[in-house]
């Protein structure tokens, strides 16, 4: 797993500098790369370039990306917040990461969406950035405490 994070810090780093409107986009932007070339998959920095004509308009990747990231909110609250017993130890390394950084937190997820869901590199690093970039807290109460309030909503 260390190696994944590895791998992935990079791409935490450079995605946490996007708002989140910007993440929804690039999330929209590489599934639909990745659905005309699924070689962009394998990377947590795929190089893919927005085509409007095979892509749509950027308000509609952005709808989308919303949409992928509102399925995804949930299993990773679990996987960070949750009780699983099986979930231990990959929590105890997220929680790790909390007192670290935004990054180091981003990495640490986009490694773990990849080892436990199998998604795709190119599509667990902008979902990670996004919670990282929407939930990150110093304390860990407060960052599921707020994580866990958006989701009712």
């Amino acid at each position: 797993m260390n190696e994944l994070i590895k791998n992935a810090y990079s791409a935490a780093s450079n995605l946490l500098e996007s708002d989140e409107a910007q993440l929804y986009e690039e999330l929209g932007l590489r599934l639909k790369a990745i659905s005309a070339d699924e070689t962009k998959a394998g990377s947590f920095e795929p190089d893919v370039v927005y085509d409007s004509a095979q892509m749509g308009l950027k308000d509609d990747l952005a709808k989308l990306g919303k949409r992928i990231f509102a399925r995804w909110n949930t299993e990773c609250f679990q996987l960070i917040c949750g009780k699983n017993q099986g979930d231990s130890a990959d929590r105890k390394e997220i929680l790790g990461a909390l007192g670290i950084g935004d990054v180091a937190l981003a990495s640490a997820l986009s490694a773990l969406l990849v080892s436990h869901f199998a998604i795709a590199p190119a599509i667990a690093a902008v979902i990670a950035a996004i919670v990282a970039k929407r939930f990150f807290r110093p304390a860990f109460e407060e960052f599921c405490s707020t994580w866990s309030g958006s989701l009712k909503s």
